[in-house]
């Protein structure tokens, strides 16, 4: 599985085969890591300094960074940002 605050794309029969929870599939398909990981990345002590919305920043940065050479990771990326905005939103409302 992805390390810490990582992405990776791997293929749908890898997921398949993984073992992991309906849920878990659907989270690598569209982010690249486990809800397990992607609420890790949200709690993270070093991700409050600049709060969610510099996270979001940041995660975007890295989709901008690689779209041209990998776009599927990319989209992932972009989710990841789409995620925490939407935590965000609904811890401030």
């Amino acid at each position: 599985m992805p390390q810490k605050g990582g992405t990776m794309t791997i293929k749908w029969k890898e997921i398949e085969a993984s073992g992991l929870s309906e849920k878990d599939k659907q989270y690598m398909v569209m982010y690249g890591c486990t809800q397990d990981d992607m609420v890790a990345m949200m709690n993270d002590p070093m991700n409050f300094i600049g709060g969610h919305y510099m996270l979001a920043m940041s995660i975007l940065s890295d989709a901008q960074e690689c779209i041209a050479y990998k776009p599927d990771q990319a989209r992932q990326f972009i989710n990841k940002a789409k995620y925490v905005l939407r935590q965000w939103k609904i811890d401030n409302e």
